[in-house]
């Protein structure tokens, strides 16, 4: 006996169960659903992804954050040989190097001359004199100040500045300067002072540069004459100056002591001036060119104005050795003998 169906009641249940039916075939091109003919993309179709159920030891999901635009992947590129070849190092300029600017100047000055003295505008410039306590006349508006026998001076302005030097127990020797402010460096000048004489035939002055110390003869009359001498042979003897003392320089014009004596050679070739206010000092070597021992003799060695002789560190000298050899001289006193007339004609 078959019972009746009803056809509304079979389209809607034959749908689900056509559906049903065709959600493993989701990846083909075309579903076909009966009672229904339309192609449909599997493309459009949602798909299912099957989560692995979690387990207990595994905690809660972390919610998949929404994923952002996309950056730029950067890649780094090494430029190899071909691209950047290398420079030689003759086509690489190089640093010119700084080149050290000497500011130091020895001048000459005389009393009774002015000197020309350029320094540097704008920067403090020193001026060593030749003076223990130098005393200083001038009308200049600039910075002058000083410091023991060291004038400093500093100046804005272009004009030049003038100054009469005086030492501070002496108003016989003035030394007459005039500063010319110019673009340089600062300047350090040693005033080194000479003394002029009047020539007997010529009328000529004859200058003779001297190193006039203050300190040097405060030195040399703190003590009697003998007493001087030692103290200034100990002190050369220790490889010392004394006070005011400084280093010259060997000119044509200086008299160098005479030494001889058998089996001694003297080189002054490479001898050494030390000058003070009084005395000066020639140092010299002296060898055994021999071949037995030789004592040096103190009177071997001859000046016109000789003070005193001595040898350091050993007077008896073996075959071969050398020995410092000092000669102590008086710094001679120019007075013209003289006094010249200048002819009415001439």
């Amino acid at each position: 006996m078959s019972l009746p169906v009803s056809l509304h009641f079979f389209k809607p249940a034959a749908l689900v169960m056509a559906m049903a039916a065709v959600m493993p075939a989701i990846a083909q091109e075309q579903i076909q659903i009966p009672g229904m003919n339309m192609p449909v993309a599997a493309s459009t179709q949602p798909q299912v992804v099957a989560k692995p159920a979690p387990s207990p030891e595994s905690g809660p999901e972390r919610q998949e954050e929404p994923q952002g635009e996309k950056k730029p992947r950067l890649v780094a590129i090494t430029p190899g040989s071909v691209e950047n070849p290398s420079v030689p190092a003759s086509v690489v300029k190089k640093p010119t190097p700084v080149q050290p600017i000497e500011s130091r100047q020895d001048v000459v000055v005389a009393s009774g001359t002015n000197t020309l003295i350029p320094i540097s505008r704008g920067q403090i410039n020193r001026l060593v004199t030749p003076f223990d306590n130098p005393h200083i006349q001038t009308v200049s508006e600039a910075d002058i100040s000083t410091s023991g026998n060291v004038i400093y001076v500093t100046t804005q302005d272009e004009k030049p500045v003038t100054m009469f030097v005086t030492p501070e127990d002496d108003e016989s020797v003035a030394i007459s300067l005039t500063l010319l402010p110019q673009g340089v460096p600062p300047i350090q000048a040693n005033l080194i002072l000479a003394k002029n004489v009047q020539g007997l035939a010529s009328g000529m002055p004859v200058t003779s540069s001297t190193n006039y110390s203050g300190q040097a003869r405060k030195w040399e009359r703190s003590q009697p004459y003998m007493d001087t001498l030692r103290s200034l042979m100990r002190e050369m003897a220790l490889g010392k100056l004394p006070r005011g003392y400084s280093f010259g320089a060997l000119t044509s014009g200086n008299k160098i002591p005479a030494c001889a004596q058998p089996s001694l050679s003297f080189d002054f070739s490479k001898s050494q001036l030390i000058e003070g206010h009084d005395f000066r000092v020639f140092v010299a070597t002296a060898e055994n060119v021999s071949a037995r021992t030789v004592e040096f003799d103190h009177g071997s060695c001859t000046h016109p104005h000789r003070a005193a002789v001595s040898a350091w560190p050993d007077e008896v000298l073996e075959p071969g050795q050398k020995t410092e050899v000092f000669v102590v001289t008086r710094v001679p006193t120019e007075v013209p003998q003289s006094s010249t007339r200048p002819s009415l004609l001439q």
